[in-house]
């Protein structure tokens, strides 16, 4: 072949994918893909933050090569035990049914695999499910949006919903397992309609540019993951049919879809139950301690979410603390966490899950105060009060924030720091995120501990918003911006509790200072609810909360 003059057409060189990972990308747990300005030199997140390229750290120990020629996609039977989508019987001797199967892959006539179904079913007549067809052909279509919105999950969202182990989500990912495992494709598209969620609401700001196409709407991503997993749940025992429901419950929230939220966190503890998920002596012997790992991350981030929304919903509560068999999450890095295991490596109260940890402590603390809160209800003329009767609680309400304020104290300086810049450093990103994470929640355990005062002490409550409003303002924007809907809620939750003080008798200074504090939390969740898609509505509820609290005042003069 020649150009025009006669001469040799010169064929561009195919950039080569990286096969290894920069020092960089691979202490982010990202992907790590050739500069578009800088090829040679340069991958594209290294020339993005300014920073040298470099591969210094030391290879670890591989696993030989068995020298057969196989498929990157096909030949994962090793990784798939890892990972659960096996057939297991889930601990259980007499539940006899298991996982659905990878999709059956045949061979086109030009030798290329038929990863979607497509050609099966169409050209060889070979029975197929028509929509797992079209959206495992979506997914092949979107690969680069697939991954771009699988970075903005692990860079932003990582640390409120660690529920993938980095290293293992990529190898998956370019295996592109998604194409074959359909738990997988279910969790891959779960976790970009959460990622796309959020980053249209700015979580992403500062870090990933966003535009907002059809291709790369929510919504799409989230219609697959409930289209593509199985609704026999029977036949949808893994855990990325778990990881599914768990983002999908998290999406719904970030929509203000309030009754699809508790349509998938309920189907979540219902597989829960299923899978005995809650005692891991119960869990298949076979698992690697990496997804033993992955289990007890999304295990006690669900655990907070259930309990999290029973506060904010004011709905049952699915979770409890003492019926749970599952250790925390160890206290190490994903590139540390191997298939050798963790006893290798010592507890680090440095490492950002240490920040975690403490957060599902606050949870923990938080499901006990909502029993107790709830427990000084008036009770129904219909039956007698069984908590009253057996429960006895006279701890009282300043010795048990004394005590979480002590635990707090102890704990390193850094997630105390709250307000601390993005950085190239993703460690001290993720731990900045638990320091926000971590006063976000402890002042709404601070709040809800002393609304089980019947006394209705209303100074303490005011303390408790100004004070929440004071560490609102401190704490960097990304940080808020990561954390999105659920501070809204946040907010919202603090505001009615200190709106509930109609109970009692007002005097004129006090209701000014409570009206004054309501108003600059609902000015505040207005101000914040304005760039979500759809808002919230937080701060209508408070501001009705604030005209019910001046009829009171009216008749109370």
């Amino acid at each position: 072949m020649s150009d025009d003059d006669g001469a040799p057409a010169v064929k561009p060189k195919k950039v080569q994918r990286i096969s290894q990972a920069c020092d960089l990308c691979h202490r982010r747990s990202i992907r790590c893909r050739p500069s578009n300005e800088s090829p040679k030199s340069h991958c594209q997140n290294c020339f993005d933050f300014g920073v040298d390229c470099t591969y210094n750290r030391p290879s670890k120990r591989r696993r030989k090569s068995t020298g057969a020629n196989v498929s990157p996609i096909v030949g994962t039977e090793n990784h798939r035990a890892s990972t659960n989508t096996t057939p297991t019987s889930d601990g259980d001797p007499g539940n006899k049914s298991v996982s659905r199967p990878a999709t059956e892959m045949i061979i086109t006539p030009g030798n290329v695999p038929d990863y979607t179904g497509a050609y099966g079913l169409v050209r060889a007549g070979k029975p197929a499910d028509a929509t797992g067809v079209a959206w495992r052909a979506f997914a092949l279509a979107s690969g680069p949006t697939i991954e771009r919105y699988l970075e903005i999950f692990m860079e932003v969202l990582y640390p409120f919903a660690p529920f993938f182990h980095g290293p293992t989500l990529w190898e998956r990912v370019k295996r592109r397992e998604y194409l074959t495992d359909p738990g997988f494709l279910a969790s891959v598209m779960a976790a970009c309609a959460f990622a796309a969620s959020r980053a249209r609401d700015g979580a992403a700001e500062g870090r990933f540019t966003h535009t907002d196409t059809p291709e790369k709407l929510s919504e799409i991503f989230f219609a697959a993951a409930e289209n593509i997993i199985d609704r026999d749940l029977k036949q949808a025992k893994s855990l990325d049919c778990l990881r599914a429901y768990g983002l999908l419950t998290m999406t719904a929230m970030q929509y203000g879809s309030v009754g699809a939220m508790h349509q998938h966190v309920g189907t979540y503890t219902t597989l829960c139950a299923m899978m005995h998920f809650h005692d891991e002596d119960r869990w298949p012997g076979g698992i690697s301690p990496v997804e033993r790992e992955e289990r007890r991350r999304l295990f006690w981030s669900m655990y907070c979410l259930d309990v999290f929304i029973s506060v904010v919903f004011d709905s049952i509560m699915k979770s409890q603390e003492t019926l749970s068999n599952v250790r925390y999450p160890y206290e190490i890095d994903d590139e540390d966490l191997t298939t050798e295991g963790t006893a290798a490596y010592p507890l680090n109260e440095n490492n950002w899950l240490h920040g975690f940890n403490f957060v599902t402590d606050l949870y923990r603390i938080l499901e006990l105060t909502i029993k107790r809160m709830r427990g000084i209800r008036d009770v129904r003329d219909d039956r007698m009060s069984i908590t009253r009767l057996l429960i006895v609680d006279g701890i009282p309400e300043e010795q048990i924030m004394d005590n979480v304020i002590r635990i707090y104290h102890e704990l390193p300086q850094i997630f105390k720091a709250y307000d601390l810049p993005l950085s190239g450093d993703r460690r001290q990103n993720l731990i900045g995120s638990q320091a926000a994470n971590i006063q976000v929640t402890l002042q709404l355990v601070r709040m809800t501990v002393f609304s089980t005062n019947s006394q209705q002490n209303v100074n303490q409550k005011c303390c408790i918003a100004e004070q929440f409003l004071a560490t609102y303002h401190e704490i960097a924007q990304h940080h808020l911006r990561a954390i999105s809907i659920p501070l809204i809620h946040h907010l919202g939750s603090i505001g009615r509790i200190l709106s509930s003080v109609m109970g009692s008798v007002l005097c004129e200074e006090t209701y000014s200072r409570v009206r004054s504090l309501l108003v600059s939390m609902a000015d505040l969740l207005q101000n914040v609810e304005s760039a979500l898609q759809p808002t919230a509505g937080a701060s209508g509820e408070l501001r009705k909360q604030i005209e019910k609290i001046d009829g009171y005042m009216e008749v109370q003069r």
